[in-house]
């Protein structure tokens, strides 16, 4: 009898080992299912990344881009502006010097012997 009391604890303690590694194994798959899931969160999350960063560099470039086409444009409005100003100063000029020729003109006619 004695053996037979001890074969039943042994079946009993074997069936619990069998529970305790089943659940263990239940537990690592678990563990296994969430560091897969851990790793392709992060490789998704470097991408994005990555992406990122390619877009921050291509508006970093284009803002660049802009700003020196303003600058640019800024610099031809500049130039435009100053040389609408002297071809302006230039027919203001030749207008006056236009009517002081037709006021020498006037006085000539009128005080022919003046001249």
């Amino acid at each position: 009898m004695p053996t037979a009391i001890k074969i039943e604890e042994l079946l009993r303690r074997n069936e619990g080992l069998r529970d305790e590694l089943e659940g263990a194994r239940k537990v690592a798959t678990t563990a296994q299912k969430e560091l897969v899931k851990s790793k392709e969160d992060c490789k998704t999350a470097c991408s994005k990344l990555h992406y990122a960063s390619m877009q921050a560099g291509t508006l970093k470039q284009s803002r660049d881009d802009a700003l020196g086409k303003a600058k640019r444009a800024q610099q031809n409005y500049e130039n435009l502006n100053r040389s609408l100003t002297k071809q302006a100063a230039g027919w203001v000029q030749e207008r006056l010097d236009d009517r002081a020729i037709e006021r020498a003109a006037r006085v000539q006619r009128l005080l022919p012997s003046v001249v």
